[in-house]
C-alpha cells in the first residue's frame, strides 16, 4: 500500500512539474514572438513570466537581457544581467555588457570588477581587456591602463581600438 501511494505522489509531482515547464515554456516563446514583433515590452512581460515560473530558465533571462538592449533600456538590463550571473557567473560575454554599461553610467569601480572577472575566465579577451584599461584610466590606474593596453597590442597587434589611449574608445 505505501509503494502505491509513494507511486501516486511522485506520478502527481511529475505531472505538476511538466505542467509547471509548459507554461513557462509558453510564456518564453510568446516573448520570442513579440521580440520578432519589435513589441519589447510585452516580450519583457513574458520573459519575467517565464522566469517567475521557472528562474532558473537561463534562455528567458538571457532573452530578457537582450529584449531591455533591443529596446534601450540599459540599466533594466544592467539589473537582469546581474540576477542572470548570480545563477551562472561565469557566462563573460553578458559580464562584458554589464561592464560596459557600468562604464557609461560613470561607473568605473565596479566596472573594473567585472571586467576583472571577465579576465579571470578568459585572460586575453579583447573587450576584457580594453574595458579593464579604460575603467582603470579612470580611477587613475594608468599602470594597469598600460599593461592591459601593451597586453592587447601584443596578441591583437591589428586590432585598432589597443593603438588609443584608454577611455577615449567608445563603449557600447
Amino acid at each position: 500500500m505505501k509503494t502505491i501511494l509513494l507511486m501516486s505522489v511522485a506520478l502527481v509531482t511529475a505531472h505538476a512539474y511538466e505542467t509547471h515547464i509548459k507554461a513557462a515554456v509558453a510564456a518564453y516563446q510568446a516573448g520570442t514572438v513579440a521580440v520578432r514583433q519589435h513589441e519589447f515590452q510585452t516580450a519583457v512581460t513574458c520573459f519575467q513570466k517565464a522566469i517567475e515560473i521557472e528562474p532558473t530558465f537561463m534562455e528567458s533571462r538571457k532573452s530578457l537581457v537582450r529584449a531591455y538592449l533591443d529596446s534601450g533600456q540599459r540599466l533594466q538590463a544592467a539589473r537582469a544581467i546581474t540576477e542572470l550571473l548570480e545563477i551562472e557567473p561565469s557566462d563573460f560575454r553578458d559580464r562584458l555588457v554589464l561592464g560596459q554599461i557600468l562604464l557609461q553610467q560613470k561607473q568605473p569601480q565596479p566596472a573594473l570588477a567585472q571586467f576583472s572577472l571577465v579576465l579571470q575566465e578568459v585572460p586575453l579577451n579583447a573587450d576584457g581587456l580594453l574595458g579593464f584599461a579604460t575603467a582603470a584610466k579612470l580611477l587613475g590606474m594608468n599602470d594597469r591602463a598600460q599593461d592591459a593596453l601593451q597586453l592587447g597590442r601584443k596578441h591583437y597587434p591589428h586590432d585598432n581600438r589597443f593603438q588609443s589611449q584608454p577611455g577615449s574608445e567608445k563603449q557600447n
